[in-house]
């Protein structure tokens, strides 16, 4: 059976279908790393076996990914799809870039004709000007009337010439700045040529002659999104405005000119058959020792392959480990050009329900922060990426969200409150002197931290302070004393939880005794 080839862009001198049959994109599916591509155009078939060639192609794509449709009723059948990555190397010029050409040259011949115009315009000017004008005088009679008449003659063409150089100045600025827009684009074309060179050829078999449109999907690895959001708070009494965003970036070759958006926060495998769950590992980490392993497993390639990983952590990449498979239809149609920047989509707003505390660490900082808290946090799908947070209209600053460590509550800081006033201070008369007793020397450590509420509203607050982690037996912690404080022993941490009514002022004391050897004193540290 003899093959006729319809080659839906052949980019030669001699007329081509580029512009007008070039596959047209129209939706893009986003992951997180990848895109599907979906375009359609139209193809004229003949009876018999034919072959199609697709061109407008992106870079890096997946040629298992390939996909081509002509609708369910088109009795078109699909023979083959392949990919051929050189098909455009070696083609310079298609019907667009021939038109900008000509356009082009017509502007500048039209140009050179207005320059000689000018140049003829400027030299009459010159005949009128300078000491061009005393020979004129010359030549004409001496009286009064006679030089009124040059004068008149010179007045009157001068402004009749200068008006013309100024027309003729400002068509030349017209054609130059016309050339120029075309220049610009004929440099965007060579450009995309130089870049798109993939084909995708079809053969197909139709039972008749006809004319039908085609689909053309596939993966490209070159795009990808991540996720960021705009945290707002107006006040501590209003619930807390969630913003969920997404920055795009995408460096297929092609610009993605008003097409319809889907983010998805997984790339479904483009296999045949569906996944399957391998073994979920959890294990733990030491730096000294690397990862524990149990019984047999030890010496397992997957063992050896996870070790490989955590020791190599820039291959596992963006991993969503929460399992979350989320897609967001993006309602309007939107434009990404190829390799731009602060390509950003708000994807969704919600209104959060969340607490308000402050915050404080007086030993290390005399502010208090306000941190907003999400309980249900799980529940908004969310993927960890910044967050730019606002308070009462002003931008705060950034914040990071790592969903993989939240154990708890989903926190923001809204930065620090200066109507909450903050104070740790030595208690000078409850701290007594060093005292040597038989062969030890005892210590004791005494602070009062105080809190005042000067704001017209009631505030919850923790402060957190520490006693010391004792790590050698020849030093002993004593007299310990915290003021209802919880107190955590494994790390020091203590921590005060209360309210504070406006205007309220209150008082934390805090103290402890430290004894160790007094041969020892040189060696210690951390007193």
């Amino acid at each position: 059976m003899k093959i006729k080839k319809i080659a839906l862009v052949i980019a030669l001198m001699s007329g081509s279908a580029w512009a007008n049959n070039n596959i047209t994109l129209n939706k893009v599916t986003l992951f997180i790393q990848g895109a599907e591509l979906q375009g359609q155009s139209t193809v004229s078939l003949t009876k018999g076996e034919s072959e199609i060639v697709l061109t407008g192609i992106a870079n890096d794509i997946n040629p298992n990914s390939i996909n081509v449709g002509f609708g369910e009723n088109s009795n078109v059948q699909v023979l083959s799809i392949s990919l051929n990555e050189n098909y455009l190397e070696n083609l310079s010029k298609d019907d667009d870039i021939q038109s900008i050409i000509e356009k082009q040259n017509q502007l500048q011949e039209k140009r050179d004709t207005v320059e000689i115009q000018l140049k003829a315009v400027n030299e009459q000017i010159s005949l009128l000007h300078g000491n061009r004008l005393d020979t004129l005088a010359k030549n004409g009679s001496d009286n009064l009337t006679a030089m009124k008449n040059v004068l008149d003659f010179v007045k009157t063409n001068l402004t009749t010439t200068l008006n013309e150089q100024n027309r003729l100045q400002k068509e030349v600025d017209q054609l130059d700045a016309q050339i120029s827009q075309y220049q610009t684009q004929l440099e965007e074309k060579q450009t995309n040529n130089e870049k798109l060179h993939n084909a995708v050829i079809v053969k197909v078999i139709s039972e008749k002659d006809m004319t039908l449109p085609i689909t053309l999907s596939y993966v490209t690895t070159n795009a990808g999104w991540e996720p960021i959001y705009d945290v707002r708070v107006a006040d501590i009494s209003s619930p807390l405005e969630l913003t969920y965003k997404a920055e795009i970036h995408q460096n297929s070759g092609l610009d993605w000119q008003n097409v319809d958006f889907i983010l998805a926060t997984s790339n479904p495998s483009k296999d045949i058959n569906p996944p399957a769950l391998t073994p979920w590992h959890i294990d733990v980490y030491s730096e000294g020792n690397g990862l524990f392993f149990s019984k047999s497993e030890k010496d397992s390639w997957e063992e050896y392959e996870s070790k490989s990983q955590l020791n190599n952590p820039d291959k596992i990449g963006n991993v969503n480990t929460l399992g979350i498979n989320t897609r967001f239809a993006v309602k309007l149609p939107y434009t990404i050009k190829h390799a731009s920047k602060n390509n950003i989509l708000t994807l969704q707003t919600k209104e959060v329900k969340a607490n308000y505390q402050y915050v404080s660490m007086p030993k290390l900082d005399s502010s208090v922060y306000l941190q907003a808290q999400i309980n249900d946090w799980d529940k908004l799908n969310l993927l960890s990426g910044k967050a730019h947070i606002f308070f009462s209209g002003n931008f705060i600053g950034e914040s990071n969200i790592s969903t993989e460590k939240i154990l708890g509550t989903l926190d923001f800081s809204l930065g620090r409150d200066k109507s909450i006033l903050i104070s740790r201070n030595r208690n000078i008369k409850e701290t007594s002197t060093r005292l040597l007793i038989d062969n030890d020397v005892s210590e004791k450590y005494a602070y009062t931290i105080n809190v005042k509420n000067s704001k017209t509203l009631p505030i919850n607050i923790v402060v957190n302070d520490q006693l010391p982690v004792i790590l050698n037996k020849a030093v002993t912690l004593d007299d310990a004393k915290y003021d209802g404080a919880n107190y955590d022993k494994q790390t020091g941490l203590l921590t005060w939880k209360f309210t504070l009514n406006p205007n309220e002022n209150k008082d934390l004391n805090l103290s402890f005794k430290i004894t160790y050897p007094n041969d020892k004193e040189k060696d210690i540290y951390g007193l």
